[in-house]
């Protein structure tokens, strides 16, 4: 596949490696394997190595009676940017001596995260489910529509009870997808204009909405549907005997930035999160302290483009592996 057209899709959210999957909208192509060119490292070229689950990882492998680590995500868990062995789900496995799993994809939502959580992590025996989550990403929840795939999402009815709408039969059709797609981004974008919100002219990672405190009440029913997704996985873990942790990633803004207005508060959607977080009795990891720590304009912990590269990695690996060991999860 010519490397200029791999780069290109890259920049916007990767679409090469995904295909149509009727209970997640999308999901990784199965046995896939070619060089990449990504935008992180466009003279470099990363092979991209999928399994017969679609998944960028080595093929199942379980021992009996023994339990694994599996690992959920969006493109930081996947690896953007970096090779396969060196992503925090490799070097965890190197710390705990353990067999961990990777199930991480390109722009995925908490909803969609949740709903493989629920269908597909038993396969794999987990002791142990790790949820990477870069506060500023749930915005995706809001966004059913993506990369060219209508994606599963949940809402909030009348009783302000989560409800699950499915991905329709007929998106397995292309041009079908575009007409939904295009529906979904119309309600979407009025949404946000009644909100006196425009993300799609002038974007400023600077000023995002989502960081401005006067636009906080906007984003209330979505917070309100990520409690809901966060106690539909809390639930099944707990029925399932499976230890779960969530991984708060720093995001670029926090390591490279300085807010100047008080009003624009760039800890907002992480505070939001974990005040969730520990109202639903949820484990979670705060990697901001780590990230700043050791991330340097010499050493960065991440790409220009905010996702982390090997060192910020192997930062998220051993922030997790001592979260584990003080919590007596691990040995």
């Amino acid at each position: 596949m010519n490397a200029n057209i791999l780069t290109h899709t890259l920049k916007t959210g990767d679409t090469t490696f995904y295909q149509f999957n009727a209970q997640l909208g999308f999901w990784g192509v199965p046995n896939l394997k070619h060089n990449v060119f990504f935008p992180q490292q466009p003279d470099a070229p990363i092979l991209v190595e999928h399994n017969a689950d679609g998944n960028r990882d080595i093929d199942i492998c379980l021992i009996p009676d023994q339990k694994s680590i599996v690992c959920l995500g969006g493109s930081h868990t996947w690896g953007g940017g970096v090779e396969q062995t060196i992503r925090y789900s490799e070097r965890l496995g190197q710390l705990t001596q353990r067999q961990v799993y990777n199930l991480g994809h390109c722009s995925v939502g908490l909803d969609q995260v949740c709903l493989a959580v629920l269908g597909m992590c038993a396969k794999y025996n987990p002791e142990i489910i790790i949820i990477e989550q870069y506060p500023w990403a749930v915005h995706r929840i809001l966004n059913n529509y993506i990369n060219g795939y209508v994606r599963p999402h949940f809402y909030l009815d009348a009783r302000l009870e989560a409800r699950l709408r499915k991905v329709p039969f007929v998106a397995r059709n292309r041009l079908i997808r575009q007409i939904i797609g295009a529906y979904y981004a119309f309600r979407k974008e009025f949404l946000e204009y009644r909100g006196g919100i425009n993300l799609k002219d002038d974007y400023d990672a600077k000023i995002d909405p989502m960081f401005l405190l006067w636009k906080t009440r906007h984003y209330d029913p979505m917070y309100a549907l990520v409690d809901k997704i966060l106690v539909v996985i809390r639930d099944y873990c707990t029925q399932n005997d499976i230890k779960l942790l969530f991984g708060l990633g720093a995001i670029q803004q926090k390591l490279t930035l300085h807010s100047k207005s008080s009003v624009v508060d760039y800890d907002l959607p992480r505070d939001r999160l974990i005040e969730i977080l520990i109202r639903n009795g949820v484990s979670y990891v705060d990697m901001t302290s780590s990230m700043l720590a050791e991330h340097s304009d010499k050493a960065p912990v991440i790409f220009k483009d905010g996702h982390i590269n090997a060192k910020g990695h192997d930062v998220f690996a051993r922030a997790l592996h001592s979260d584990m060991l003080v919590r007596g999860w691990i040995k």
